[in-house]
């Protein structure tokens, strides 16, 4: 399913985690089908079809966390687009058996490509993935354009969820760019790893712009303490949860000795 060109071609940060690996671990996955049923409810009572996702900062897990909450969700019979809007720093190809610079989403607002012919499909499954494409000077202003307005309303008619995995709200402006155009985000915070006050900042960034918050992800949470998962004990799992209160406890910092990458 997701695979690397060759031996060469292996990334420097690690290896997708996929919850499509027979030996992923029983609470990895049952994690992202907890994050999936709360969609699912949250649909029920208001429009959530357009998906941000977004972290504070990079190596938060984010990019992992878009490409299997869309694997799950196509899981549950759903069509699923994942769109990788991080076009700065795009990775999600290295997991397809794709070129760095195939055409992708920045072609197709160009208007060098339609889009049926980017899209790439996740075989045995009903997700399509749509690649972040030639890496553009002026990414904030390509994600706010009418023409991604027009973009996000096309892939809307087309299925039934649409993942968009963007850069850090508190390095760039790109994820509040995109923001105007989504249902909602929802926003990765690493366990005991980002400053609390950070995270503060970049939630009032996306809400200044009038992103729709729906509820965040506890990345790298671990699970050593539980015993060990194979590969997986390098990523733990994801916990869905909400928001504390501003007058929270501050989370203790920690020496990253995984070095842990997006993906």
């Amino acid at each position: 399913m997701f695979k690397f060109k060759s031996k060469k071609d292996k990334p420097v940060v690690k290896s997708l985690c996929s919850i499509a690996d027979p030996n992923a671990p029983f609470n990895y996955v049952e994690a992202y089908k907890m994050l999936c049923t709360n969609i699912e409810f949250l649909r029920a009572t208001q429009k959530c079809k357009n998906i941000m996702i977004t972290s504070t900062l990079a190596n938060e897990g984010k990019t992992n966390i878009a490409v299997n909450l869309a694997l799950t969700l196509s899981g549950y019979n759903k069509s699923v687009c994942m769109v990788e809007c991080d076009l700065r720093r795009p990775t999600v190809h290295r997991y397809i058996a794709s070129n760095k610079n195939s055409y992708g989403l920045t072609n197709v607002l160009k208007g060098q490509v339609e889009l049926s012919s980017v899209l790439h499909k996740v075989s045995g499954t009903k997700m399509s993935i749509l690649l972040a494409g030639a890496i553009p000077p002026n990414p904030s202003e390509l994600l706010s354009s009418s023409n991604m307005k027009s973009l996000v309303d096309e892939l809307e008619q087309q299925f039934d969820y649409v993942i968009y995995d963007t850069p850090p709200v508190f390095l760039v402006t790109d994820a509040a760019a995109l923001g105007r155009y989504m249902d909602g985000a929802i926003f990765v915070v690493k366990h005991n790893d980002t400053d609390r006050n950070i995270v503060v900042q970049a939630k009032k960034n996306l809400e200044s712009a009038g992103v729709k918050i729906l509820g965040a992800i506890y990345s790298n949470y671990s699970s050593k303490s539980t015993g060990s998962y194979s590969k997986y004990s390098r990523y733990h799992y994801y916990e869905y949860y909400t928001y504390r209160s501003d007058n929270g406890s501050q989370p203790k910092k920690r020496e990253n000795k995984d070095n842990d990458g997006d993906v």
